[in-house]
């Protein structure tokens, strides 16, 4: 028997967030976990099966959801079938992982990139589907971007458009998560971040670098580097709205 609600999931490069979402867009039964004690190992999709078939049982008995929809912080296929690549995550890479969920789970499986549903989510939220160009920044562990584009969100041929994390940048020679060499998110991103914390600032809680330090010289370089290339897709957009979001971009303290 199917329950009237659909599973949303949201998994992060540092939480994984489930919830049961209904017609109305309610939320009920919302967890969080850390992401790395959840998919650790070698068999991360089925560690993503189990948590989450536990999860129904626990919160719906015999019931299954509607349909489960699953956010990655990943590149995603045209189809939105499979899994391509997930830097911040090992062992998520050209993997069917749709049709693997539904063969276990039993329901139908949506799995998009996570700043994909953000996106969906703001747009509908915030009334703004009617708009011709909304650009969608979302900064976590990793940097986030999405396009909605005369209604509809911009994907591209493979399914790789709007990866602003991953252009290369003049001149940086660091090697990403991704593989790749000289990536925007290695300078703009929450693992920046993290690192800059680890090295200047040991003893603060990360939620609190910029009530504390703001001003210092190392956080307002990581802000002139995240703001460069947001900076540079509106200049290629001319956007009729932007929307900023993420866990880094919340932060108490952080440059408006």
């Amino acid at each position: 028997m199917y329950d009237d609600v659909v599973l949303g999931i949201d998994l992060g490069g540092t939480h994984l967030r489930l919830g049961l979402v209904d017609r109305n867009y309610q939320v009920s039964q919302f967890e969080i976990r850390k992401t790395r004690e959840i998919l650790q190992g070698d068999r991360p999709v089925q560690r993503l099966i189990d948590t989450v078939s536990a999860y129904i049982a626990a919160h719906l008995g015999d019931r299954l959801p509607a349909a489960v929809a699953v956010g990655f912080p990943s590149t995603v296929d045209r189809t939105r079938r499979v899994v391509m690549s997930t830097p911040n995550i090992p062992g998520l890479n050209d993997l069917p992982v749709a049709d693997l969920m539904e063969q276990a789970l039993g329901v139908p499986v949506f799995v998009n990139r996570d700043v994909n549903f953000l996106m969906l989510h703001d747009l509908l939220a915030h009334d703004l589907e009617g708009l011709p160009i909304v650009l969608g920044f979302y900064v976590g562990t990793g940097f986030g971007n999405a396009v909605f584009l005369d209604g509809r969100l911009l994907t591209g041929r493979h399914g790789m458009a709007a990866e602003l994390g991953h252009v290369p940048l003049f001149r940086l020679q660091d090697r990403c998560g991704c593989g790749n060499p000289g990536c925007a998110e290695i300078i703009a991103s929450g693992l920046r971040l993290e690192r800059i914390q680890q090295e200047q600032f040991p003893d603060v809680p990360l939620e609190e670098l910029f009530i504390r330090h703001a001003s210092h010289p190392a956080l307002r370089q990581f802000v002139e580097d995240l703001s460069l290339p947001i900076a540079t897709e509106i200049n290629i957009f001319d956007p009729d709205c932007i929307i900023l979001g993420g866990g880094i971009l919340h932060m108490e303290g952080f440059p408006r």
